[in-house]
C-alpha cells in the first residue's frame, strides 16, 4: 500500500512539475517577445540565448500567439495559461474558474456549405475550444472544472 501512496504522489508531482514547466515556457516566450518589441535585436537575443537567429525567430513567432501579455485582472495572456497556473499551483481552483468563465474568446468561424472545407479550416487560437478544450487534454483541468466552465458560459 504505501508502494501505491509513493506513486500517487510521483504522479501529482509529475503532473504539477509539468504545469510549471509549461508556465515557465510561456513566461520565457513571453519575456522574449517584450525584449524584441522593447528593441533588442534577433541577434541580440540569439546570443543571450545561446541559439541561432533563426531559432530567435520561430520564437517570436510562437511567443505572438502563445504569450500575449497578461490580461488585467488574471493571470495570464491565454485561458490556457492561467489553467496551466493553477495546475501548477499557482492559483487556486476558484480562481481559475472565476476567471475563464469571465474570459473573452474568439468566436468560432462559422461553418460553410461545405462540411469538407469546414474540417481543413483553422480554428481560432483564443477560441474556448482550442484555450479551454487543450487545457483538458493537457490534463490542467479536471472534467468536473471543464463542465462547470462551459455551463456557466452556456447562460
Amino acid at each position: 500500500m504505501s508502494i501505491m501512496m509513493d506513486r500517487d504522489r510521483l504522479f501529482t508531482s509529475m503532473a504539477e512539475n509539468r504545469a510549471r514547466e509549461v508556465v515557465a515556457h510561456i513566461g520565457f516566450l513571453r519575456n522574449l517577445r517584450q525584449l524584441y518589441e522593447g528593441g533588442v535585436t534577433q541577434t541580440r537575443l540569439a546570443q543571450v540565448n545561446g541559439v541561432s537567429q533563426p531559432a530567435i525567430s520561430q520564437m517570436l513567432q510562437r511567443a505572438r500567439i502563445e504569450a500575449p501579455d497578461v490580461r488585467p485582472g488574471t493571470h495570464g495572456g491565454t485561458a490556457y495559461e492561467i489553467a496551466a497556473r493553477c495546475a501548477a499551483g499557482e492559483i487556486d481552483p476558484a480562481t481559475m474558474r472565476a476567471e475563464l468563465i469571465g474570459w473573452e474568446y474568439d468566436t468560432p468561424t462559422a461553418p460553410t456549405a461545405y462540411p469538407d472545407v469546414d474540417d481543413v479550416r483553422p480554428h481560432a487560437e483564443g477560441g474556448f475550444n482550442h484555450q479551454v478544450g487543450r487545457a483538458l487534454t493537457h490534463g490542467f483541468l479536471t472534467d468536473e472544472d471543464y463542465d462547470l466552465i462551459l455551463d456557466a458560459l452556456a447562460d
